[in-house]
């Protein structure tokens, strides 16, 4: 079993990975809240009927948005049950969107001695609870927060862009990184300060906007794994 403790040491490398989309085939909280209310269809109804309230809010805060659908999705529920859930999920379900080519990159980093952590939108608990099922419970994580409010779940955080950076520095310390996994240009804030960007499965858009991003010095590789 390989584990990666989280306190820093000076004179490591820095890795830092995305998840959805990177470490996983999805975006794993939108895949387990489908899922979620598929089987409780009250929750099913009332997620539907705040769909316009909530693609209102998107248009100025996506941030907004993805609240009021979280505390509709658990208003009056157990927060316990909430994350129980969640971590089965992740437990059961997600390991068959795992990009094992990526988790064999991320294991050859931690073999190496680089300190490697996730930077991930999505909420800790799915990235903790994967990454345990494989043996790599200790890796720091930073992501999106929740916090209870008026009977529900709201989010507090969204990690996406640089939120990343910030929540890099402010939970870990972290100030400069040597690598970037990633799928998306959403994290151009991370990729614009690493000495090599590995983007996985982008899209053209995508790989065309980081070869402008990318300056000298700076090394991109594309890699295209499949799922299981």
């Amino acid at each position: 079993m390989l584990t990666e403790p989280g306190g820093s040491s000076p004179g490591r490398a820095v890795v830092v990975f995305d998840f959805d989309g990177t470490l996983v085939s999805r975006d794993s909280f939108i895949d387990f809240s489908l899922r979620y209310c598929a089987r409780r269809p009250a929750r099913l109804l009332a997620v539907v009927v705040t769909l316009p309230v909530a693609l209102l809010l998107r248009m100025h805060s996506l941030g907004a948005a993805s609240s009021a659908l979280l505390w509709v999705m658990t208003l009056g529920g157990s927060t316990r049950q909430f994350v129980l859930a969640l971590r089965r999920y992740a437990r059961v379900r997600l390991p068959r969107y795992a990009h094992d080519a990526i988790f064999a990159e991320l294991t050859r980093h931690l073999i190496a001695g680089d300190r490697v952590v996730i930077a991930t939108g999505t909420v800790p608990v799915l990235a903790r609870a994967l990454l345990g099922a494989r043996g790599l419970a200790r890796l720091p994580v930073v992501g999106s927060r929740m916090r209870r409010r008026w009977g529900g779940l709201v989010a507090v955080t969204h990690c996406i862009g640089k939120v990343k950076v910030r929540e890099l520095r402010r939970k870990l310390a972290i100030e400069t990184w040597v690598s970037v996994y990633t799928d998306s240009f959403a994290d151009r804030s991370l990729m614009s300060r690493a000495r090599d960007v590995t983007l996985v499965g982008p899209s053209l858009r995508t790989l065309s906007r980081t070869q402008q991003l990318v300056g000298a010095g700076q090394a991109l590789r594309v890699l295209y794994p499949g799922t299981r």
